[in-house]
């Protein structure tokens, strides 16, 4: 038996013979022979039976001499056969002791294993263009480069941490990430062709099912983009990747973004919803892939391009962003794609792509003259819709993101079957798992905070890192697009009726900018930063007088008396000429850097101390949960600007005193961007720390949290980061343990001063106390509405509001605890600002008064949700009781 499997022909008969059968119908042929063998049908009418020991360990070798011998047809579709039947092997080893031990635990074994996945990939990455056959041999390769790829599953580990450190440990893993990205562009190559014809063209050669095909290729490509995505989720890889020259310095990775993110349905294929929606998904993850990339600690990708002269490549992927924005930001108010077919987080990932680009010194420029017109289109929208796409938790429409759930028996066999006499009657569809299980108001204040953000890296300017010329750059061309037609800038899919009218534009902007003002507020610190949020304000305030100079000043005098002042002053009534630089001088609405002295003013009024830094947006205090070093670096902050900003208008400043203090607010806005951990994320690491409490000690653990927690917020978490966190929090505890004696563990993440999350106040008391020790009793049900003046009330607590005889009102969210809210101290009056999501009953509550009511903020429901695009009001705090 032994001397028939080392023949190369009897082998070929047993992966022809076997590689068709599942993994149900190849167990039960192992169980029905107790001598580890199974006997099969060679299709020559002779059984034959194998040693099952002596297969597995030949096979990989045989495949390998397979492809390295002469070129032949149907090579691709035999080693295809192998891999499917390596596969279904690897599927029955759970259920299979002996198999397990001989397939999974042989060293030596998996090392081949390994090394004819590389082989493979090596092969099909070089440029096989002219010696493609036909539709269908390309559609071999694209099923041949996923199955492969996705077998690192089957024999190594169905997490990505783990096969990432397997393929780093390998002398030839470089080769292997070349190859894997040139195997995968090419098969994308491939598909981009079959895209350009219509099913009719070429009769010939592609047949009746022509669409199914396509989109069964499309499915593939889809799938091997989906296994590099996940490995470039893991830092380990991603800084292996980006220290790559061929792949970044030479454009590989960049080539690969091009031929995805340029994918273009033609007229005959606008009908195949699956296959539009895998080509969405495809450049939402290729996105992704570039922002991991752009982003990485060891190396700065970007230089790499640029020191290799390939920075067009780079420019061409900008301006395919830039079309992905234009179109993502037109659809952003509009339902567009079917949940059956999640279209993938494409304008999410363009947005956090810009935040990163914007940043860069060479696509800054690009930015500024670009998208700044597309921003200012974004502002001349009539205000129901700017409030539906940028200011509401609860959006009309939204994207969201699936992975495939990749069949390798299933595919490769669809594959194979395109070259039997019988064929396939229909294309096996993918199952599809959502990878971002976002809530509605999670996505949407992501949305918006990365819009926000983009505005604050194109206004913010450096002197002495940021060019000359592009001093004001930003907010000249965003003017200029106010200008124009906004129906020419965005793409035309939003009729213009849902334009403010040329004579109300300068009405209409000024409104809108109010709003997202106010809705940016809330999203402070769970979504956005307080920095971005202090430079988005003064770009607001810096805007103003520029459009009440361009525009008639009658225009905007309604947003005036209607809490659209943006800083709550007289504004200047003569024009301002941004190109004469003397009259910019003598300003005080001087254009220039992230601030102008107006701005700092303002901030400083809304103050009474000077040294806590607190704008008016922020939900929640910036000093709560900050340690003594983090509030003595805000008042250096806010010293330094305003010693900078009070000679702004005179030149009192030399030049170098304001770089100097530029730099101490670049460091303090980099040093804060390292808080990425969100509310939501620190509750559910505290709730997974209540169940493993040594996650730390496993790493497996922590990479798989450190993605689910990625999910959840707007920046991406690495396992080192998470690491990092769990260890100076059980360092903490232990401080405190010694000083103090035990105390409650799950009350001690929120203020670690180097965790990812020391902005955060998850489980914090409130620096004020908001009930009395005594507490509110309920006089219906005798409950203690708030409990215990321990527990205070927080941010992102989810409350039932009730009147004034207990009856329950409704159900909302605490958006908001300290600080002044529009003329009323909350902490003084024990109010905090709620969000309600739900009104009780029939009643129409709409035409209700609301407590602590004003012009600014309504004086019913309804007139609350007119002002904030969400119904947002203030509530006693003794009214409100905890929503189980």
């Amino acid at each position: 038996m032994a001397n028939e499997l080392l023949q190369p022909k009897l082998l070929t008969e047993a992966v022809k013979g076997l590689h068709w059968r599942n993994s149900v119908e190849l167990l039960k042929l192992l169980k029905d022979n107790e001598d580890f063998s199974i006997c099969y049908n060679s299709g020559q009418g002779q059984p034959h039976k194998i040693d099952v020991e002596k297969l597995v360990k030949m096979l990989p070798k045989h495949l390998i001499a397979v492809l390295m011998g002469p070129d032949k047809d149907g090579k691709f579709q035999y080693v295809l056969c192998g891999i499917r039947l390596l596969q279904t092997l690897c599927d029955i080893t759970s259920r299979h002791s002996k198999l397990e031990q001989v397939l999974l635990d042989d060293v030596k074994l998996l090392g081949e294993m390994i090394h004819l996945v590389f082989f493979v990939m090596l092969i099909l990455s070089h440029d096989r263009k002219e010696n493609c056959g036909s539709d269908k041999e390309s559609l071999i390769e694209a099923t041949l480069v996923a199955s492969c790829l996705h077998l690192f599953h089957g024999f190594i580990s169905p997490f990505s941490q783990d096969i990432v450190q397997v393929l780093l440990a390998e002398r030839r893993v470089d080769m292997f990430i070349e190859s894997a990205f040139g195997a995968v562009h090419n098969i994308v190559r491939s598909l981009t062709k079959k895209l350009m014809y219509r099913p009719t063209d070429v009769p010939e050669r592609s047949g009746p099912s022509s669409v199914g095909e396509v989109n069964f290729h499309c499915q593939q490509d889809e799938a091997a983009l989906q296994f590099l995505h996940s490995l470039c989720q893991q830092k380990l890889f991603r800084d292996r990747l980006a220290s790559n020259k061929e792949l970044c310095g030479n454009g590989g990775v960049l080539m690969l973004a091009q031929s995805i993110l340029s994918l273009d349905i033609t007229p005959a294929f606008v009908g195949a919803t699956i296959m539009i929606a895998s080509i969405s998904r495809m450049k939402a993850k290729v996105l992704s892939i570039l922002q991991l990339v752009f982003e990485a600690e060891s190396v700065s990708f970007l230089d790499k391009v640029a020191d290799a002269g390939n920075l067009h490549l780079a420019e061409a992927i900008v301006s395919e962003v830039l079309k992905l924005l234009t179109l993502g930001l037109s659809k952003a108010s509009k339902a567009t794609a079917s949940p059956d077919y999640p279209m993938g987080f494409v304008l999410l990932n363009a947005l956090r792509l810009t935040d990163v680009l914007t940043d860069d010194s060479n696509f800054r420029p690009f930015f500024m003259d670009h998208f700044s017109k597309v921003l200012s289109a974004v502002f001349c929208l009539c205000h129901g819709e700017f409030l539906s796409m940028l200011c509401s938790s609860d959006l009309p429409s939204r994207e969201d993101d699936a992975n495939v759930d990749y069949d390798l028996f299933t595919s490769a066999g669809w594959g194979l079957s395109v070259f039997s006499s019988i064929g396939q009657q229909s294309t096996p569809q993918f199952k599809l798992s959502l990878q971002h299980n976002l809530s509605m108001a999670s996505y949407a204040h992501q949305r918006t905070s990365l819009f926000v953000k983009v505005i604050a890296n194109l206004h913010c300017f450096i002197p002495n890192i940021c060019q000359e010329q592009d001093r004001n750059r930003f907010i000249q061309n965003f003017m200029s697009g106010l200008r124009n037609d906004p129906s020419s800038i965005l793409v035309t899919m939003l009729p213009c009726s849902t334009y403010t009218p040329v004579a109300q534009r300068g009405t209409g902007v000024c409104r809108n900018l109010c709003s997202l003002l106010r809705h940016a507020e809330s999203l402070i610190p769970s979504s956005l930063i307080e920095e971005d949020f202090l430079i988005f304000r003064v770009f607001c305030d810096q805007l103003k007088p520029l459009i009440l100079s361009e525009f008639e000043e009658s225009q905007v005098q309604d947003v005036q008396g209607t809490g659209g002042n943006l800083s709550g002053k007289q504004e200047r009534k003569e024009p301002l000429n941004l190109n004469n630089g003397e009259a910019s001088e003598s300003s005080d609405i001087r254009i220039e850097g992230t601030m102008t002295k107006q701005g700092v003013n303002e901030l400083k009024e809304s103050d009474a101390d000077t040294s806590n830094l607190e704008t008016s947006g922020s939900d929640t205090s910036s000093n709560r949960g900050k340690g003594l070093l983090d509030r003595v670096e805000d008042a250096e902050l806010v010293q330094t600007m305003s010693k900078l900003f009070k000679g702004s208008g005179s030149g009192e400043v030399k030049e170098d005193e304001k770089a100097e203090a530029f730099l101490v607010f670049e460091k303090q806005r980099k040093r804060r961007k390292r808080s990425i951990m969100n509310d939501d994320q620190m509750g559910m690491i505290e709730k997974a720390l209540a169940e493993e409490s040594d996650m730390q000690r496993n790493s497996a653990w922590i990479q798989l949290w450190a993605d689910r927690l990625s999910q959840t917020g707007s920046e991406v978490i690495t396992s080192s980061q998470l690491k990092n966190w769990l260890n100076n929090r059980r360092a903490k505890l232990a401080r405190t343990n010694k000083q103090t004696g035990p105390v409650r563990d799950n009350n001690s993440s929120g203020d670690l001063p180097e965790s990812p999350g020391d902005e955060n106040t998850w489980q914090q008391k409130p620096t004020t106390p908001f009930i009395d020790q005594t507490g509110s009793i309920n006089p219906k049900t005798g409950e203690n509405l708030m409990r215990s003046s321990e527990e205070g009330i927080k941010q992102g607590q989810h409350v039932r509001l009730m009147d004034e005889r207990g009856d329950e009102i409704g159900k909302g969210l605490v958006v908001r605890t300290d600080g002044e809210w529009y003329g009323l101290s909350l902490e003084t009056r024990q109010v905090c600002v709620v969000e309600v999501m739900e009104l009780s009953g029939s009643y129409d509550w709409s035409k209700k008064l609301i407590p602590y009511g004003s012009d600014d903020v309504g004086r019913t429901f309804g007139e609350a949700t007119s002002r904030f695009g969400v119904m947002r009001v203030a509530w006693d705090v003794n009214s409100l009781q905890f929503d189980q």
